[in-house]
């Protein structure tokens, strides 16, 4: 029975990590800072207006430190609002409020998807988000991390830019000040947004980094083209016809689009005109640009909650930050209580240590990878609470109190887990990936394993479709994707078998 052999780290190799051959780079380059825990709305406006950067989903936050910026604290958004029992419990709240649909900042994309009050008044922006990014940034990112880092290659601006949204910032006093999407400005903590209930959305975004496009009933929105998300009035026919030298028009004062390596200036600018043409003629049909779908707007009854359109659980309600962070100012070291491989796991660590590099270096286990450090290739991937995570862009006190499922999970004895818990879907996945060869030098497949594995355990029964959504976010060089496609059709097949032959018993 396997069991953590490296809960006990030895004293040297705790001193020195890089000793143990598994060293991770993912906190390379990033300056050390504080951890913010705020107690009112105010209290977090005051640190993000001193210098602070709000921390919501944390990935691009990540990003930017590795890229050598410098944070002198943290304000962890998504651990503020969670059940705080203060004015913080609107980050994370989706309500009707002023006759417009609330979301906070701290929202993920993944429950913007999947929440029935989104898809009974706006399915077109749950529409929308569910091609954002991968299911690993869906479950990760939020609204507020998408708007608040001002990056235009971003998805939620200019979604919400052409439904009409209005952004609420809080100041250091508590007042409330109001903007559009495209007047936004940094150093501000947004509180979330509030979209008109009446309206549609269609989005496009098959050709960034080049561009991005959403139309909205009177407005487009152009994410990645330009510094920042630019919106221009827009004159739709009944048949969804745009007239070119209109919207030439209105194009022309925005100046020049990017001139980079991911496009011409040119080719961006032609890229923009057929996008806001597709997504219009989408508009005027009543259907997405987004969902490839041909048909009429989806209804809340209609949109398929898929298993991506993860259900608000633990994850939004997991442990606020470790007793030991205080305010701005200690930059100290952070001690962690993890539940990792369904055991008690604690170490101290500095604030800035990414997950990968704890579950490696700290814990010793090695079948976690290390690829892009920048939350694409897959190779990073754990589950936390049950779901897929790019440990390298997230930070080890972001996990506090979870349950976190690494490779190695799934050489628990049979004996020890009932066939229905995690590691048991683990094992199955992992047969049916050796018995279809379902891989080549093997990098890849523990984060193919486990996102594999979060699926099934959501719906032992995907369709292709689905399979291919989920997996979209492993990159794997060697295997085309087929027999691990095949691999994990045959483990819903034989988890639902197995369900059959041994049916849970009634309550």
């Amino acid at each position: 029975m396997w069991r953590h052999a490296a809960m006990t780290v030895e004293p040297e190799l705790a001193a020195d990590p890089s000793r143990s051959g598994l060293i991770s780079r993912s906190h390379l380059g990033i300056e050390p800072f504080a951890l913010a825990r705020p107690a009112s709305l105010a209290d977090a406006a005051a640190n993000v207006v001193s210098g602070a950067w709000a921390h919501a989903g944390g990935i691009d936050v990540a990003q930017r430190l590795r890229d050598g910026g410098q944070a002198p604290a943290l304000v962890p958004l998504r651990q503020a609002g969670r059940g705080s029992g203060s004015d913080l419990d609107v980050l994370t709240d989706i309500s009707l409020r002023d006759g417009a649909l609330f979301i906070g900042a701290a929202v993920t994309h993944a429950r913007i998807e999947s929440d029935a009050l989104v898809r009974a008044h706006r399915p077109d922006l749950a529409a929308a988000w569910r091609t954002i990014g991968n299911v690993r940034i869906r479950i990760a990112g939020t609204v507020g991390g998408n708007l608040m880092s001002l990056n235009p290659g971003y998805d939620a601006a200019p979604i919400l830019a052409a439904a009409g949204a209005e952004l609420v910032f809080v100041d250091s006093d508590g007042g409330e000040q109001r903007c559009s999407v495209a007047d936004r400005v940094a150093g501000r903590l947004l509180v979330g947004c509030q979209v008109p209930l009446e309206g549609r959305v269609v989005f496009d975004r098959s050709l960034k980094p080049v561009a991005s496009v959403a139309v909205g009933d009177r407005h487009a929105a152009i994410g990645c083209a330009y510094r920042d998300v630019e919106v221009i009035e827009l004159d739709i026919g009944a048949d969804g016809t745009v007239d070119l030298d209109v919207l030439r028009a209105g194009l022309d004062p925005l100046g020049e689009p990017l001139d980079n390596s991911d496009a011409s200036s040119g080719y961006r600018r032609r890229v923009i005109e057929v996008l806001i043409e597709r997504c219009a003629q989408a508009h005027a049909r009543g259907g997405s640009a987004s969902a490839g779908s041909g048909g009429g707007e989806p209804s809340a009854t209609d949109l398929p909650r898929r298993p991506n359109a993860v259900p608000a659980g633990p994850r939004d309600q997991a442990a606020a930050l470790p007793d030991d962070n205080h305010a701005a100012g200690d930059a100290g070291s952070v001690e962690l209580q993890l539940h990792l491989n369904g055991e008690p796991f604690e170490a101290a660590a500095p604030a800035s240590e990414m997950l990968v590099e704890t579950i490696r270096t700290r814990a010793g286990l090695g079948g976690t990878r290390v690829g892009c450090d920048q939350a694409v290739c897959g190779a990073c991937t754990v589950l936390v609470d049950g779901l897929p995570t790019a440990s390298c862009s997230t930070f080890a006190w972001q996990a506090a109190g979870c349950d976190i499922h690494t490779i190695e999970a799934a050489n628990e004895s049979p004996s020890v887990e009932p066939a229905g818990s995690l590691p048991a879907v683990m094992r199955a996945v992992q047969q049916t990936f050796a018995t279809a060869s379902a891989f080549q030098c093997g990098y890849c497949t523990p984060g193919l394993i486990l996102t594999a594995s979060s699926l099934l355990a959501h719906d032992q029964e995907p369709d292709r479709s689905t399979i291919v959504d989920w997996l979209d976010s492993n990159i794997c060089r060697c295997t085309g994707y087929l027999m691990v496609i095949e691999a994990v059709e045959a483990a819903g097949a034989a988890l639902r078998s197995r369900s059959d032959a041994h049916p849970e018993p009634a309550p």
